[in-house]
């Protein structure tokens, strides 16, 4: 393998993992951010229970309040979420480009490897010729 290929299938196959990496990230930050989305409706849920029998809660205006929070941190969250999935996008055509590269890099030193057997058996095949030449067969 010529080294100009070792050192190119180096920083091929490290670009791919940093791809792979910055994917990761935006996974997990979507991950979280979805769960928050689902505590968000949790505690939405068990809120209107409660403010259903609590109708001090109603006279005072606590469940417009309660409803505005939720509304607000809702709004916040999926528009977080948004951004992620921008990004998500970016790092995932980010990725495929990286593996495409990296997977032409694999299939060049595949075929450097076979050209280079390929040469050692002619080689060997015409070294055995020679033998049997000079033998006088």
């Amino acid at each position: 393998m010529s080294d100009d290929l070792k050192e190119l299938n180096v920083i091929t196959q490290a670009r791919y993992q940093k791809a792979q990496a910055a994917m990761q990230v935006v996974q997990a930050e979507e991950s979280k951010l979805r769960g928050l989305l689902s505590d968000l409706s949790d505690q939405e849920k068990n809120g209107r229970e409660m403010l259903s029998d609590d109708t001090a809660m109603r006279i005072t205006g606590g469940d417009l309040a309660w409803n505005s929070w939720i509304g607000r941190n809702r709004k916040i969250l999926n528009h977080q979420l948004a951004n992620v999935m921008v990004r998500k996008e970016i790092a995932y055509k980010d990725l495929q480009t990286h593996f495409g590269k990296a997977d032409v890099m694999e299939k060049l030193l595949e075929h450097e490897v076979q050209t280079r057997r390929q040469i050692r058996a002619v080689a060997l095949v015409d070294s055995i010729m020679e033998g049997k030449l000079s033998c006088g067969m």
